[in-house]
């Protein structure tokens, strides 16, 4: 395994630990206290699409709730392009998405604007990033981005 490759990961990991400390796991319920019992399972997971050349394929899929990045593989290397983004019940494997039915209309927006010319992109899989997406349950966040190497 690359040794950058690893680095890279260890430095995300201590990322998403740190943002879950200062944001917290659980919910506070109307009298503020902790609120356990709504706990759901979150993941976020990245692959690899195709590789072009100069550019190639990343995809990413999560239902976290707090935040958490996605990224070129080299650190020089830019988003150039959001080739799918939605919130809320997309289906289907990387490079093969398709959109659900009560996604939010705002989603392409907000993935560009996070996106775009960066290395990197932060997000949080919530209403208040993307808007309302309409869906009752199973509320996720798919995005497959070009990037470019340096």
């Amino acid at each position: 395994m690359d040794t950058s490759h690893s680095r890279r990961g260890s430095y995300i990991l201590l990322l998403v630990l740190s943002y879950s400390s200062v944001f917290g796991l659980a919910s506070n319920d109307a009298s503020g206290n902790k609120n356990d019992s709504t706990f759901k399972s979150e993941s976020t997971s990245t692959g690899w699409g195709r590789d072009m050349g100069k550019q190639y394929i990343m995809c990413t899929e999560s239902n976290m709730e707090m935040p958490w990045t996605t990224s070129c593989n080299k650190s020089k290397d830019v988003v150039t392009r959001i080739n799918f983004a939605d919130y809320g019940n997309p289906s289907g494997k990387c490079e093969h998405y398709r959109h659900g039915k009560c996604g939010s209309k705002y989603t392409m927006e907000v993935a560009k604007k996070n996106c775009l010319g960066k290395h990197m992109c932060v997000f949080v899989v919530s209403d208040e990033m993307f808007g309302t997406s309409h869906c009752t349950k199973d509320i996720k966040f798919f995005i497959q981005y070009t990037c470019t190497k340096a």
